[in-house]
């Protein structure tokens, strides 16, 4: 097939359309989410700098994630990247390292695309709720902390 033929055969198809929009939804709110975590711990971020991206460099430039998590967050970054930016170049041959074969492709490939697209959906959701999760904590923290505060004797000196 050839590869403006399948390009044509899986933006038509639903599904495929679906879950890039789930794609798009969910590295929406991760990066929201990035954003008060990092707020959090003192970084205002500017809104044409919060791009994913950005927001997983400013993390790890930060300290705030261990080395596999900044292997998994570069992981996710590129997968989004690849199929928001890129997926279109790749079939034009502008995208020199495709992510998911662009060579050789019948009908049932698109399963595979949709496939791939789901997944990072799912996972772009995943790391969405580890961050909401490490606010949460966060504040379940600085809760009890200004609760001891409040509650320990007050004196002068």
């Amino acid at each position: 097939m050839v590869k403006v033929d399948f390009y044509e055969l899986l933006s038509s198809r639903e599904e495929f359309c679906c879950a890039i929009g789930r794609v798009m939804l969910s590295a929406s709110k991760l990066e929201i989410d990035l954003k008060k975590y990092l707020r959090l711990h003192g970084k205002e971020v500017k809104e044409r700098r919060a791009t994913l991206g950005n927001l997983i460099k400013i993390l790890r430039d930060n300290g705030h994630l261990t080395r596999n998590g900044e292997m998994h967050f570069a992981l996710i970054n590129t997968q989004r990247n690849y199929l928001i930016h890129n997926l279109y170049g790749s079939f034009m041959g502008e995208i020199d390292n495709a992510l998911l074969p662009v060579d050789d492709l019948v009908e049932m490939d698109v399963e595979t695309y949709i496939d791939r697209a789901q997944e990072t959906a799912e996972n772009l959701g995943h790391y969405s709720k580890i961050v909401v999760g490490a606010i949460e904590k966060y504040n379940k923290q600085l809760n009890r902390d200004k609760k001891q505060l409040a509650s320990a004797p007050s004196s002068l000196l």
